[in-house]
């Protein structure tokens, strides 16, 4: 039996594979609100009924979302879409690489213009206009890091400092709650930098003192650039990790 209708196969082309084929409906469905963060999908059997394939095809296609980290399995409940939270990773004492408690605050929401670095990640000409959304990372009350999130402007028109601290400063909450867009974090480029004037003033180091920073490109589900965040954080008293 085939797993689309004959109209949809001019946009999946008959040569994938089943499993990406399922992986392709299920990401429609979580992208068209039919399931959404924290819900369960129907069992595997009930897919391979609804799509027209084996279970074990079902399976290797939600293996490949959990992969992702867009589905995650809990034993004995089932597979549910993840919850859309940023990754942007977390702090931990060296001495037995324990995770200690963080939070995140907003610091500010504004248009600016994107500089070669990001117009370069998210597919944008040099100057255009992007939102600006820096955030502070306090771990146990005390500064750790500061993030810089780089979206196209004209894509998220009516993004403010409330709504922003309405998902708790959790800007991939944002985009699915108000935009219906689930994005999935890249993986990191770590690089080491000295600090700036502001680097210095909010997270208390020396300017020209060492920090660790950490860019990552987010996408949508389709594979498209949504947003650029550049991390720099201390590193004389707490270890980062991804």
């Amino acid at each position: 039996m085939a797993l689309v209708s004959q109209s949809a196969r001019q946009d999946m082309p008959s040569r994938q594979p089943l499993y990406a084929q399922v992986r392709s409906r299920v990401i429609a469905g979580i992208e068209q609100g039919e399931w959404g963060a924290g819900e369960a999908l129907p069992s595997e059997i009930e897919l391979a009924d609804r799509f027209g394939v084996s279970s074990g095809t079902v399976r290797k296609g939600l293996d490949s979302l959990v992969a992702e980290g867009v589905l995650v399995r809990r034993q004995g409940l089932g597979t549910f879409v993840a919850l859309a939270d940023d990754e942007w990773g977390r702090a931990e004492l060296p001495a037995g690489a324990r995770a200690v408690d963080a939070s995140l605050e907003l610091l500010a929401c504004a248009r600016s213009h994107a500089g070669e670095e990001a117009a370069v990640a998210l597919g944008l000409r040099r100057g255009a206009a992007v939102l600006l959304i820096t955030r502070l990372v306090r771990v146990l009350g005390e500064p750790f890091a500061l993030i810089d999130s780089y979206v196209a402007a004209d894509r998220f028109e009516g993004v403010d400092a409330r709504r922003i601290r309405q998902a708790d400063c959790k800007l991939h909450r944002v985009w699915w709650r108000e935009f219906g867009l689930r994005v999935v974090a890249g993986e990191p480029q770590f690089r080491a930098v000295l600090a700036g004037r502001d680097e210095s003033r909010l997270l208390g180091v020396p300017a020209d003192g060492p920090l660790l920073e950490v860019a990552r490109l987010a996408a949508g589900l389709d594979g498209q650039a949504v947003e650029w965040s550049v991390l720099r954080c201390r590193t004389d008293r707490y270890v980062y990790r991804v």
